[in-house]
């Protein structure tokens, strides 16, 4: 009765706390988990699914994975001979390592420990793209034994794409960006987006025409009998009409794993205006080139540098017709006549008619780098089912609320992480276990659209602050109900408990953790309070441990347990009355 009376008292707080959370605004404290270290143009990143670890991988060929607790390093991976990676001082380009992604049955006793890696090779003349199937050891993690599933994607040293992610169908989603074609040093290379696959390119394994689109791949390279056909012809295109998707993400159900039949969103770079968020669907053509954002004649023309005799000295998006000799006539949006297989994107950012392009700083894009589906089992009150989106170019993460059946965003922009002073790019973004925390990964070199003290766009470039780090942002506002299950199952979903005992639970001054002989034992017992907050850790040497609760609070706490690899292994929850 008296457990039940406390949770009571709980639930009432947490709705008050919600009330007041949402009145005073969302608040996160920031920590730099890398702060000895600096990783080298990371790309990727993804939470483990047995511990709490983060895998990232860095653009020179490094896989690793980071401890969430203490930010130890461990490198699972090194292919600096394999992966060309363009870098000149502090300019480097877009290629090098790409998109990462755990097979979804790897780690669960299957015999799928595979992790799957999209990277460039080659050299400055010829770039391409392969996908690659490593081992990954389920005891130590460490990768090896590379088998080559797609070789000869499209790569180039601008837009690449590059993401790559599992589907609820355990089939391999990558997005192939449009190559940087039709403008800057590609200027007089031609666009791609809208070009299908011709039979005689598909048996002969001719990738060439994939620029521009997301591939739908089998885990062994193969075609999928299911993708759709274009112009009569099945292929690896799922869609077509891309510019530089660099993000997807599956929706999430309410346990946070894909959803089955999980819609599949994507961020997409605009070139002067017109960032999109897209929901991707099978056979659909999203416009680009002849189409950018809505199709709504919005400052955006098609112009095709490719065929002018001048795209040698292409200056940028906003030159002229009159700049274009030889070139065919510039295309407004409305002279493409949209097919039935056309279909806007969900939000066209910064669609204005009359942008500030003299500097790629100054336009109004932001250059999402990538997006995550937010909606863990518990969480930030208010957040489930949003988008959260990474930007390159004003140091935040956008997030977008979506509709009850999670078609089209609804509400404002709201904006976090974005303060003066503080200018980060931030390149990939995931949701912790815990569900309160955003972890970031933020690049090495580059520049941010400088905030001024107004929150604005100033003419000079901004300089990295945190330069090469893994940042997590933890939600300390309103109290959230935590995910207390008797064991926070990671591995093989369905995981029984390993027969921890907390005794007496109800606790006042102390409590005990017993573990049952013949199980796995922690080594490492990490008190959270209600905001996700840790309030003290406890080293485990053996099978009991005696906890001091006399200087906690009244309330209700979880106990997550670790093993010696630093793997969450099992959680439970302590009440406190005194």
């Amino acid at each position: 009765m008296k457990c039940i009376k406390v949770l009571f008292i709980l639930v009432i707080i947490f709705i008050a706390n919600a009330k007041m959370a949402h009145a005073q605004g969302e608040q996160f404290t920031k920590t730099v988990l890398n702060n000895s270290y600096s990783l080298r143009h990371p790309f990727d990143m993804f939470n483990d699914p047995v511990d709490d670890s983060i895998w990232v991988n860095e653009r020179v060929g490094i896989i690793s994975k980071i401890s969430t607790i203490n930010g130890g390093r461990s490198v699972k991976l090194t292919l600096p001979n394999d992966v060309f990676f363009t870098v000149s001082g502090t300019s480097i380009k877009q290629d090098g390592m790409l998109g990462m992604s755990l097979h979804p049955d790897a780690l669960k006793s299957m015999g799928k420990d595979s992790l799957f890696v999209a990277y460039a090779y080659g050299n400055a003349a010829l770039r391409n793209v392969r996908i690659s199937r490593f081992y990954c050891n389920p005891s130590s993690k460490m990768l090896s034994n590379e088998t080559i599933i797609l070789n000869g994607l499209p790569g180039s040293d601008d837009h690449n794409g590059g993401k790559l992610v599992f589907g609820p169908d355990k089939k391999i989603y990558y997005s192939c960006g449009d190559q940087g074609a039709n403008q800057f040093g590609n200027a007089c290379v031609s666009l791609k987006s809208q070009l299908d696959i011709t039979a005689a390119q598909v048996t002969a394994n001719n990738f060439t025409n994939y620029a521009g689109k997301i591939l739908r791949i089998n885990t062994d390279g193969s075609i999928p009998t299911d993708n759709p056909t274009f112009g009569g012809v099945r292929s690896l295109v799922y869609s077509k009409g891309h510019r530089n998707p660099q993000g997807l993400s599956f929706e999430k159900d309410n346990s946070g794993q894909p959803a089955v039949n999980a819609k599949l969103y994507s961020s997409e770079q605009g070139a002067v205006i017109d960032d999109e968020v897209n929901l991707i669907e099978s056979g659909k053509n999203y416009g680009w080139p002849f189409i950018s954002g809505y199709n709504d004649n919005i400052f955006y023309t098609y112009k095709n540098w490719s065929l002018s005799s001048q795209c040698g000295s292409y200056g940028n998006e906003c030159q002229t017709a009159s700049d274009m000799t030889g070139a065919n006539t510039p295309r407004q949006e409305s002279s493409f006549t949209p097919a039935s297989l056309y279909t806007d994107p969900m939000i066209s950012q910064a669609a204005v008619a009359s942008p500030n392009c003299s500097d790629w700083l100054q336009r109004p894009t932001v250059a999402w780098s990538s997006i995550e589906h937010y909606n863990p089992p518990s969480g930030i009150p208010g957040w489930s089912n949003s988008l959260l989106l990474t930007t390159l170019k004003n140091s935040s993460v956008l997030r977008y609320k979506l509709n009850a059946g999670e078609t089209d965003i609804v509400g404002d922009t709201i904006q976090y992480f974005r303060v003066a002073g503080a200018l980060n790019r931030f390149r990939d973004i995931a949701i912790g276990e815990d569900g309160i925390s955003l972890y970031v990964i933020t690049d090495s070199v580059g520049a941010t659209s400088g905030v001024s003290a107004g929150g604005g766009v100033s003419a000079t470039a901004g300089s990295l602050t945190d330069r090469g780090k893994l940042i997590r942002y933890r939600f300390n506002g309103a109290a959230v109900i935590l995910n207390l299950h008797n064991t926070i199952t990671r591995q093989n979903n369905r995981q029984a408990p390993l027969g921890i005992k907390i005794i007496p639970n109800p606790a006042t001054t102390y409590t005990t953790l017993v573990t049952k002989n013949g199980t796995v034992r922690p080594t490492l017992a990490v008190v959270h309070n209600v905001y996700g907050i840790i309030v003290t850790q406890y080293n485990i040497a053996n099978t009991t441990q005696v906890i001091n609760t006399s200087k906690l609070s009244n309330g209700m706490y979880a106990i997550k347990f670790y093993n010696r690899n630093g793997q969450l292994i099992e959680s439970q929850q302590l009440i406190v009355q005194h």
